[in-house]
């Protein structure tokens, strides 16, 4: 029997996040999910409800300027990429400690819901970590045609649609959800240098440094070959940066070798791979609680 529990957390600046967490009736432990940018939350229920039904109480939520989380007036809000892992993310992981007291914490990520993990100021109570597609975004490393389209939505649409409304408007354009101006104008700024977030323009200058050198707990990083983004160069150009005393595992994914034509960036939340790939994440999980 699986619950659905709509809840607000409130953030150390003030910020209201919202969510709703999924409830089997005897939880084992406890699943933070930080989705992708600009990503609706809802695409990743269906795996999520796979999880609970598994005996994981999961946390599917909202950062600050998307989705549920979006503020009456998009454009005057100040909200920066980096709020994600500094403020969001520290947020929802103290509103489970409380929740759900004495179980475990897992953390499961997409894209840049791992990749500012290592901002959360305080690690504690976390088990390990599952990252799908968990890359540095760099625009040079992506194949040429996906590479034109990308420079094309940070170079020309979304300026357009910051000069014209104040904000990145790309949800009536299927794009993905909309964005607030600061929010795209530093996750544009990573996008162009190739160590990503950790280029010394930023690291420990406009971002703290945080925990990268000294996560407390095992990672495993899932990847599959055909991601445009997240593919073998900026896979591995991120996770040079990150450090755990637990250990960083990886699985490079083959599309043809799972009988699929294609997996991508998005690909293993998707409702069809529920037979084919969504067992990797919940038995890395089952190892990780073995192992807690």
């Amino acid at each position: 029997m699986l619950s659905k529990e709509p809840f607000s957390v409130q953030c150390s600046d003030g910020v209201v996040l919202k969510g709703v967490l999924l409830i089997p009736k005897k939880p084992k432990a406890v699943v933070q999910f930080n989705g992708g940018t600009g990503a609706r939350k809802e695409f990743y229920q269906p795996f999520l409800e796979y999880l609970s039904e598994h005996g994981y109480a999961c946390c599917l939520w909202d950062y600050r300027g998307n989705g549920e989380s979006t503020p009456a007036n998009l454009a005057n809000c100040d909200y920066s990429f980096s709020d994600y892992g500094t403020k969001d993310m520290p947020a929802i992981k103290e509103y489970l400690r409380e929740r759900f007291t004495g179980l475990p914490i897992f953390l499961f990520t997409h894209s840049a819901g791992g990749q500012q993990v290592g901002l959360i100021p305080n690690l504690d109570g976390y088990q390990g970590m599952v990252a799908f597609a968990v890359s540095t975004g760099y625009f040079r490393y992506m194949p040429l045609g996906y590479r034109l389209k990308t420079m094309y939505f940070f170079y020309l649409f979304s300026p357009i649609s910051i000069l014209l409304k104040g904000y990145v408007v790309a949800k009536r354009f299927r794009i993905m959800e909309d964005l607030p101006r600061k929010v795209f104008l530093e996750w544009s700024a990573w996008c162009g240098k190739k160590d990503y977030l950790f280029d010394s323009k930023f690291y420990g200058k406009s971002i703290p440094k945080g925990q990268y050198q000294q996560m407390p707990f095992p990672i495993h990083v899932i990847w599959t070959i055909d991601d445009p983004i997240a593919n073998e160069r900026s896979v591995t150009t991120f996770w040079s940066h990150v450090k755990s005393v637990k250990g960083i595992t990886f699985d490079q994914l083959t599309p043809n070798a799972l009988g699929l034509k294609t997996i991508g960036h998005f690909g293993f939340f998707n409702k069809k791979m529920k037979t084919i790939l969504w067992d990797k994440g919940l038995n890395k999980l089952n190892e990780f609680l073995k192992e807690d």
